[in-house]
């Protein structure tokens, strides 16, 4: 029986990225769309030949579906994922998680709704997913397996730089490559809005590290991150760039495990998009736990709302993990 879901928004990420996913993933059906936006939600049903749907609460009554995946922006995302969850529905969604004024702007009080949408989630005993697909991306994947096999040795620190667009990716990233952060301060300038932003972080791990985020220089380096352990620091740059080993041992040359055969450092971004979205098909489908859980949507939730209450407050803050 096939794995069927709906797709609730028929925006660009709605209609270019995810639905495409699902309906190329075997033994998933696309069933329905629900869109407000009836011209945008016309040609989505046309494109994938399914009913659309004015109200999320009709189609939830009227279709049979496994899944919904919640492809509306922060503004409008928890709600939502709230009524899928009472509906017994599996969810997917976009980052971040929650973000009253948008994903530039996460503040403290988003933390609140998004203990509602953890408590609904546990409630339900459905999956979550999000698209953190950066995580499917080569040099991040071959950054990651560079950690796990030892080949930097233990950790030492972390450091983060990324252009806002990337924020709560690289959050993620920085959580995949280094475990969770249990305490840091945040600092941001008081006359720019959205600002930019840098927090010092302690790990539960012991280590340390830094996290920078800017809205300026998108077209050049629009991320960097730097994992040191004791063997070794590894590297990765741009969106699908570069990842390089330098061994501690200066006798030993730098080593690039993985590089784009193009040369392009965003070439292979697109396909992160479908492995990110088939990754979470294939795992729910099959009854298994999706690679990107609630869990690390609420924490890297919480790391970026942590950074404008330190920074206002000028005191550090500990992470509660309430997810």
């Amino acid at each position: 029986m096939a794995f069927k879901v709906a797709m609730l928004g028929a925006g660009p990420i709605g209609l270019k990225r995810h639905a495409p996913a699902f309906r190329d993933t075997e033994g998933v059906e696309l069933v329905a769309c629900c869109e407000m936006n009836e011209e945008r939600g016309k040609v989505m049903a046309e494109t994938f030949d399914i009913p659309l749907y004015g109200s999320l609460a009709e189609m939830l009554e009227k279709e049979e579906i496994d899944c919904v995946d919640v492809a509306t922006n922060e503004r409008l995302r928890p709600e939502p994922i709230i009524e899928c969850f009472k509906a017994g529905k599996h969810v997917f969604t976009e980052k971040p998680l929650a973000g009253a004024l948008g994903q530039y702007n996460v503040k403290g009080t988003d933390l609140d709704i998004a203990k509602k949408m953890v408590d609904a989630w546990r409630e339900s005993g459905k999956h979550f997913g999000m698209n953190f697909n950066y995580r499917t991306a080569p040099h991040a994947l071959a950054l990651k397996k560079a950690i796990d096999d030892g080949r930097i040795g233990d950790p030492v620190s972390i450091n983060v730089y990324a252009h806002l667009d990337c924020w709560s990716h690289v959050i993620d990233l920085m959580r995949w490559f280094n475990g969770d952060v249990c305490e840091l301060c945040g600092f941001m300038p008081e006359k720019d809005d959205p600002c930019p932003r840098a927090a010092a972080l302690k790990f539960e791990n012991g280590t340390v590290g830094t996290l920078t985020g800017v809205l300026n220089n998108r077209a050049h380096l629009i991320l960097k991150i730097e994992y040191l352990g004791t063997l070794g620091r590894g590297v990765i740059v741009e969106l699908t760039g570069e990842c390089q080993l330098f061994p501690e041992d200066g006798s030993q040359p730098m080593e690039v495990l993985w590089a784009p055969a193009d040369g392009n450092p965003r070439g292979a971004f697109d396909q992160t998009f479908t492995d990110s979205v088939q990754n979470f098909a294939r795992a729910v489908r099959d009854g298994k736990e999706p690679p990107v859980t609630m869990v690390d949507a609420y924490r890297e939730l919480e790391i970026d709302a942590s950074i404008p209450v330190s920074a206002e407050t000028g005191q550090p803050i500990k992470l509660e993990h309430y997810a």
